[in-house]
């Protein structure tokens, strides 16, 4: 979200939401934008020449990829319209695919309601630079920040630790933790009570955490890609797994929050590589994509209970995969794990 400043920066140009209503006007539409929140950064009002109206919660992305695309968040309110400087091919189809429309400032579009069907492909990306403005909170939705939003919002009560010990509990140092709780109280995702910090809005602060970690913190966590012949031992290795350190992510760990889900893949957390997991199941290590996924456990919180991530984190490594079957897989864990429902009713 903006502050006022960026704001009004936001409603009357420098941005690409500048440059894509532009575009708009070129196609004949008329709009009135307002700002908005809850996980918004404007409505869109627009009217076609036809006379044909729609009020888009709209979605400024700085950078899309096909992964990305994937993990886009449909507000409740309103259809969502993403916008963009520049929307790849693969990008666009998989917005196409989940029924969101489109436009960037290169004037590729998609907008589809009542009469209007708006389908342009294939233009080049502008030579030019845009102006941009940084959100609120920017710096919290960095590598650093995310480990400490991420303990936010996967145990809410940690919100009125102190600040050292917040620090401790994401593996981060001090003055990161500081950082982050400055910004996330600043945009309002953290408040004071009688009784310490509490958090707010974790259904918005879940959409855009997930969504950064895609691109800041995931990728920066892989140890190691493995191809195995037969993923069948695992759900029946708690104990196996739990003596080697690791904890289980991704579909898997998704499938044990709803048995109905088969994974064709298995994520495990870790402190470093399991060497007896790999010579034990006979993990072959894969040049690319393997269906076993070793990467680096960043948080320090202790789950006695849990030989699997938590679901919060579960729920980001289903979008950030960029397979559509996955997504649904987060959609429908998003509304039956309690500890996401319980986010999206604070």
């Amino acid at each position: 979200m903006f502050s006022d400043r960026e704001h009004v920066d936001f409603l009357n140009g420098g941005s690409v939401l500048a440059a894509v209503r532009r575009r708009l006007g070129e196609l004949g539409f008329r709009d009135e934008l307002e700002p908005a929140a809850d996980g918004v950064d404007a409505v869109l009002h627009l009217t076609s020449g036809g006379g044909a109206s729609r009020s888009y919660g709209v979605q400024v992305k700085q950078r899309l990829t096909a992964e990305l695309a994937t993990a886009v968040h449909i507000p409740p309110a309103y259809p969502a319209l993403v916008v963009a400087p520049s929307i790849s091919d693969p990008a666009a189809d998989r917005l196409r695919a989940r029924g969101i429309d489109y436009v960037d400032t290169a004037g590729n579009a998609r907008l589809a309601w009542d009469d209007v069907l708006i389908d342009i492909r294939g233009r080049r990306k502008p030579t030019v630079p845009l102006a941009r403005t940084a959100p609120r909170g920017s710096r919290a939705f960095g590598k650093a920040g995310l480990k400490v939003a991420f303990v936010l919002l996967s145990w809410p009560e940690m919100a009125s630790l102190t600040l050292r010990e917040l620090a401790a509990a994401s593996g981060v140092s001090l003055g990161t933790a500081q950082m982050v709780v400055d910004e996330l109280t600043a945009g309002g995702y953290l408040y004071e009570s009688a009784g310490g910090r509490r958090l707010a809005r974790g259904g918005e602060l879940l959409n855009r955490w997930s969504e950064a970690y895609s691109i800041a913190l995931g990728p920066s966590l892989a140890l190691g890609e493995f191809s195995a012949g037969d993923l069948s031992w695992w759900p029946d290795s708690e104990h196996e797994l739990r003596t080697a350190g690791a904890l289980v992510g991704g579909e898997a760990a998704a499938s044990l929050i709803d048995p109905h889900l088969r994974p064709s893949s298995l994520t495990l957390y870790v402190e470093e590589t399991p060497l007896s997991l790999i010579g034990r199941h006979r993990l072959v290590r894969a040049e690319e994509d393997g269906n076993v996924h070793l990467r680096r456990r960043f948080w320090q919180v202790p789950e006695e209970t849990a030989w699997s991530v938590p679901s919060t984190l579960v729920y980001a490594d289903l979008l950030a995969s960029g397979d559509p079957r996955q997504r649904e897989h987060g959609d429908r864990i998003r509304t039956s794990d309690d500890r996401l429902t319980r986010l999206d009713r604070t």
